[in-house]
């Protein structure tokens, strides 16, 4: 299986033992973090490297996809991925995505999300993707649109940094697939 993604601008790799003090430091911020439903504030160095040691078993499983975003001078900028949705027989996987505070506006999830939604499709046998944001994070809303996600309600989602509930905007891709259900809460992290 391809596990390296090439775009204009990023490259798209599994993460390794050496990302774990920048991942920490980059999704630590609050800023970041508030924006995950699993990521947790204060994120720990050793809890960078739980999560970077789980992702080859996770992998093999068939159940969690995350690479971590990387850009030519800074190294780490973020993380995308996609993660079975349940057992929905429409090949249905969930997206999620972050970035390090320095790196908001610049394109680079769009850019990240697209290359891996085509992997998806051509590794996976995805067909329908979904997706979802706190209401207080219009960015990712626009993220999603761009990805040509469509909006079908909202729901609860519980954020660890947060440490509270709260309203969550849900997606779908394509549009017409809004039956199948988002899981409440964000992934790849």
């Amino acid at each position: 299986m391809l596990l390296t993604i090439q775009t204009p601008r990023l490259t798209l790799r599994p993460f390794t033992e050496a990302d774990a003090a920048r991942l920490a430091y980059l999704a630590g911020d609050y800023d970041v973090a508030k924006m995950c439903g699993r990521v947790p504030h204060p994120y720990s160095l050793a809890a960078a490297h739980e999560w970077i040691a789980r992702q080859g078993a996770d992998r093999a499983r068939g159940g969690d996809f995350p690479f971590a975003v990387t850009a030519p001078i800074d190294g780490l900028v973020g993380c995308v991925g996609v993660h079975r949705a349940g057992d929905t027989p429409d090949g249905a996987y969930e997206i999620g995505y972050w970035f390090g505070l320095p790196y908001w506006g610049l394109g680079y999830a769009s850019e990240a999300a697209r290359s891996v939604m085509d992997w998806a499709r051509d590794q996976l046998g995805a067909k329908v993707f979904l997706a979802g944001h706190f209401a207080d994070n219009p960015a990712s809303g626009r993220v999603l649109s761009k990805l040509g996600f469509k909006r079908t309600g909202s729901a609860e989602l519980f954020g660890l940094a947060r440490q509270a509930t709260g309203i969550g905007e849900r997606y779908v891709w394509p549009e017409g697939a809004a039956g199948v259900k988002l899981a409440c809460e964000h992934r790849p992290h």
